[in-house]
């Protein structure tokens, strides 16, 4: 496994991210359909290993949580 790219691979998707949620907030159906699909290529290309998986299940955790902090603020 070249966890370098593995990594790599990670940080480019974050900075992917950021430029989605100018298109689409986090709180999105949009951005959701975006994070499921682009977190699955990511598995996906890596043959779903399971530590990549870990990684990118505590991005996808990561990202719902601060959907929830969004969420909460507008109440």
């Amino acid at each position: 496994m070249d966890w370098s790219a593995v990594f790599t691979d990670i940080h480019e998707w974050m900075n992917e991210s950021n430029q989605v949620t100018q298109q689409y907030p986090v709180t999105s159906d949009q951005y959701w359909a975006w994070l499921v699909k682009s977190m699955g290529d990511l598995g996906n290309k890596y043959n779903n290993h399971p530590l990549v998986l870990g990684f990118l299940n505590a991005v996808i955790t990561f990202q719902d949580e601060n959907v929830q902090k969004v969420k909460n603020a507008r109440r």
